[in-house]
């Protein structure tokens, strides 16, 4: 459309168009979940987690949600980063305004009680050496 109105006062005009601001938004199991801009409009779904920090030692990489929005509509889907065809994938690439959710794996909610846990048996083995050692 642009050019069809410039060609009226110009001849054969060439128009580019650059994403100067291009955003996402890494949220999740990552280092530093958050809203990244960046200078340049192509950017991987791996720029962005490394931006983000990088993904936890919790974070479930087969199962990464990336939200896009295609002519108004969202699109939810899911993808897999330890499948080397990842690569080939459209959602390689991210689109500007993406949103890309990290899950975290059930072994990083189950293992909060664990520093618990190891402080009680602790102290319960420092009780019981000193209760041997005293009525030796």
């Amino acid at each position: 459309m642009l050019k069809q109105k410039l060609a009226v006062h110009l001849i054969d005009p060439v128009i580019n168009i650059k994403i100067l601001n291009f955003k996402v938004t890494v949220l999740g199991d990552v280092a530093s979940p958050g809203v990244i801009t960046f200078g340049n409009h192509r950017v991987t779904l791996f720029d962005a987690l490394g931006f983000a920090g990088d993904l936890t030692i919790f974070a479930k990489r087969n199962n990464i949600l990336i939200i896009r929005d295609i002519q108004g509509l969202k699109t939810f889907n899911r993808i897999d980063i330890t499948k080397a065809d990842f690569v080939n994938s459209p959602f390689y690439y991210l689109d500007q305004n993406d949103l890309v959710y990290v899950e975290q794996r059930k072994l990083k909610i189950n293992s909060v009680a664990l520093p618990t846990i190891s402080l009680y048996a602790s102290i319960f083995g420092i009780l019981l050496t000193s209760a041997i050692l005293l009525t030796r």
